[in-house]
């Protein structure tokens, strides 16, 4: 996924802001970390709340992240 593709959703996203997607930055580092050592079903509950603490971002802000991010719920897609 590119940039480009990851904005288009996060400007059409009309979530209020405790569920928004992360911003775009924010968004690329959390992908960059997950595309690299994760598959949707080695990433359990206890790492998103460790991951969303550390990027600041709300539980359900990053749920929604990994739904636009997940490929065939086999891997995640890393936004360059």
């Amino acid at each position: 996924m590119t940039i480009n593709d990851y904005l288009a959703i996060y400007v059409n996203d009309k979530s209020d802001q405790y569920h928004h997607l992360p911003a775009p930055s924010v968004a690329q580092q959390i992908t960059s970390i997950l595309s690299g050592r994760f598959t949707p079903k080695t990433f359990d509950q206890n790492r998103k709340e460790m991951l969303a603490d550390k990027f600041e971002v709300t539980d359900a802000g990053l749920e929604k992240l990994l739904e636009v991010i997940t490929i065939d719920d086999k891997s995640f897609e890393k936004i360059k």
